[in-house]
């Protein structure tokens, strides 16, 4: 599917190659593995938020950065960019991370690092806590509890509102390769589920100044998991992508190592 998204994809500066995995539930899941070809490095799957894509050029450049010390495989989780099917919110995206793990361990990596960020965080934790078989999961502005609205800045709450919640927004969504879904049943949420990915290291991110989802999101999500965990809180970091930058990517990379077993 070709969608206007390609017109402000990201051309790859390192070496890149196409994959393509099916999940349980039956959806295509498209996605660019980046680096190292070989199975030395630690695999590592970054997954984008809703209404981003992998190509998107910053989260693109974040990928590359990564894929120094790890080999990365970046999908474009369900309903958007080049994947099939229609977002869940987070909720059935597990699925799409799982189809990638197990592509990655057929592969033959030995270890395997789940980083999401906002609705990638969600499908990461949600994954670890339901089905497992990574060794570390990082969350990068993951929400806790999904009825967020009341934390967040009065103008991201109306921004996410007029693209998300009404027709116009939707339909320009579709444009770019976004596809949500017409109703959505809730599923368990990050804070349910994040207790059971103990003893699997986890990693929880956040941004002080996050405008969607408050900083109480992180607390809640730090302290409702089981060690191994750790809490890195950024006072300028804003919400998910707004904080990909190179030198995060470093930081994320010491840390990521640091917990990695």
């Amino acid at each position: 599917m070709t969608t206007v998204q390609h017109v402000t994809s990201h051309h790859w500066r390192v070496p890149a190659r196409s994959f393509t995995v099916h999940t349980q539930d039956g959806v295509r899941i498209e996605g660019t593995r980046l680096g190292h070809p070989g199975t030395d490095l630690p695999a590592l799957i970054l997954a984008h938020g809703l209404m981003g894509w992998h190509r998107k050029p910053k989260f693109g450049v974040f990928a590359e950065h990564l894929s120094e010390d790890f080999t990365v495989y970046a999908p474009d989780l369900r309903g958007h960019g080049e994947s099939a099917g229609v977002s869940d919110f987070g909720g059935a995206e597990m699925w799409d991370i799982d189809a990638v793990v197990e592509l990655v361990r057929r592969v033959g990596h030995r270890q395997v690092i789940t980083v999401g960020t906002s609705m990638g965080g969600i499908a990461v934790i949600r994954q670890a806590g339901l089905i497992g078989g990574v060794d570390e999961v990082v969350a990068i502005s993951s929400l806790a509890y999904w009825n967020w609205h009341d934390g967040a800045h009065p103008k991201a709450r109306r921004n996410f509102h007029a693209r998300v919640g009404t027709a116009p927004g939707r339909a320009a969504l579709r444009a770019w390769g976004v596809r949500l879904p017409e109703e959505w049943d809730e599923p368990d949420s990050p804070e349910d589920v994040v207790g059971k990915i103990a003893p699997t290291p986890l990693v929880i991110v956040h941004g002080r100044d996050d405008p969607l989802f408050s900083l109480d999101h992180a607390e809640r999500l730090y302290e409702a998991a089981e060690e191994p965990k750790r809490l890195l809180i950024g006072d300028r970091f804003g919400h998910a992508e707004d904080g990909l930058s190179p030198a995060f990517a470093q930081r994320l990379t010491r840390v990521i190592l640091q917990e990695l077993t």
